[in-house]
């Protein structure tokens, strides 16, 4: 799933969406991802959107990324990835016996206690 895709402003219809999504479908693996839009696709995109569309910065994503989890209550246990190189902070784990580490991790993240990839390594 791709963090950021709502915006700062539609991101928490995005990621309380998705969410509900994923516990209906019970996947078995789920990986996330930061949005990074192409110079070419840029423009259709914020035309698509709707409304002005104002991407969200790494506290954003990092904000989105812990409301995700959070809500992940899915049937059966869900492999979760979060290493793509678009991402700012590496995570993984198995949802939701993994839960509480995770969203640790992020806190610490937040409070700048962790280090963030720098944007230049994210492939975007």
């Amino acid at each position: 799933m791709i963090l950021g895709l709502g915006g700062r402003k539609r991101w928490r219809d995005h990621i309380d969406g998705t969410a509900e999504l994923i516990n209906q479908c019970a996947p078995t693996y789920l990986s996330t991802l930061q949005l990074g839009l192409d110079a070419t696709i840029e423009a259709e995109f914020r035309a698509r959107f709707g409304e002005p569309f104002e991407t969200q910065d790494d506290a954003g994503m990092l904000a989105e990324q812990s409301r995700l989890i959070s809500q992940i209550d899915p049937p059966r246990p869900v492999i979760f990835h979060s290493n793509h190189a678009s991402n700012a902070l590496a995570l993984a784990g198995i949802l939701p016996r993994d839960r509480a580490a995770l969203l640790a991790t992020l806190d610490a993240a937040r409070a700048g206690a962790l280090a963030l990839r720098p944007r230049r390594l994210r492939g975007h």
